[in-house]
């Protein structure tokens, strides 16, 4: 019995991540869970440090998600070695960024705080946020530049090309929105998440179709083998994301607006995160 656990969990979690295989319907069960339980953990977190989670605190977590997929682009093009590139491999990259993040956050709350005597808690929280995204926007250049230093880009084109088709369809949406009234698609932080989606589509679409990549997500081997073309990828976004968008936007209240905000993150970092990867590994060839 316990040989054939030890084999499972070989098998679906471990050489996954050391061998850097991808996903596997068991492992993408597991992490989606465990993503779940995250989302309640750091609600806890934020409510003990005294951090509202708002617009402002999404924009301020926004570069964090570059820093991630841009340390997956250098493990991708091996500028770490084992044991060290292990930690850059899904899942424990997100936790090596959770710990970091909320590292890096309590010593922003506590800078924030610092000589702020009369100061109101908006400015406090607009000012601890603003050193927050400060650190990731810093942290994020100096991870292109030792990209830039290590690797050449061989495919500019790429990042227009996904930007541009994005764009399109996105401008498409908001338009027909527009005309017909459906608010919840044209709000801000919504049409942001759809944005963050559909650069994940194109460049799937671009990396896949167009450039002999493959795809390491379940649903994404499934799309190219029944559709036979990764652009099966954008309305399956449309089918499960205007939906989930949709809900978030009626069924909860000011009471649960904090909970919703950060469904909204978890959404925004699912797309944005691998649409970013994807798009400096074919930039650079990795």
């Amino acid at each position: 019995m316990l040989e054939l656990i030890r084999q499972f969990v070989n098998t679906y979690y471990i050489h996954p991540i050391t061998h850097d295989t991808g996903y596997n319907p068991v492992n993408t069960l597991t992490w989606a869970l465990l993503l779940v339980l995250c989302l309640f953990l750091t609600l806890k977190i934020l409510k003990k440090l005294d951090i509202e989670i708002n617009k402002p605190f999404i924009a301020a977590v926004s570069p964090y998600i570059f820093v991630g997929a841009s340390l997956r682009v250098m493990e991708d093009a091996e500028l770490f070695s084992p044991p060290l590139s292990y930690l850059l491999i899904t899942p424990l990259i997100y936790f090596l960024l959770f710990f970091c993040c909320i590292t890096i956050l309590t010593i922003s709350v506590e800078l924030s705080r610092s000589n702020s005597i009369g100061v109101k808690c908006e400015v406090l929280g607009l000012r601890c946020f603003a050193i927050f995204g400060l650190a990731g926007g810093i942290w994020f250049f100096a991870n292109l530049v030792i990209l830039l230093k290590a690797e050449e880009i061989v495919l500019p084109w790429v990042l227009f090309a996904v930007i541009g088709i994005s764009g399109i369809i996105l401008l498409v949406i908001y338009g027909i929105a527009t005309k017909f009234g459906v608010n919840f698609l044209t709000e801000k932080l919504n049409a942001s998440i759809l944005a963050a989606h559909l650069l994940d589509a194109s460049s799937s679409y671009i990396g896949i179709d167009k450039l002999g990549y493959s795809g390491k997500h379940v649903i994404e081997g499934i799309i190219v083998k029944y559709v036979g073309s990764a652009a099966g990828m954008y309305p399956l976004k449309f089918v499960i994301l205007i939906p989930v968008l949709y809900l978030l936007d009626t069924q909860f209240d000011e009471k649960e607006r904090e909970l919703k905000n950060l469904v909204l993150l978890a959404l925004l970092v699912i797309g944005l995160a691998p649409a970013v990867r994807n798009t400096l590994r074919m930039m650079f060839g990795v």
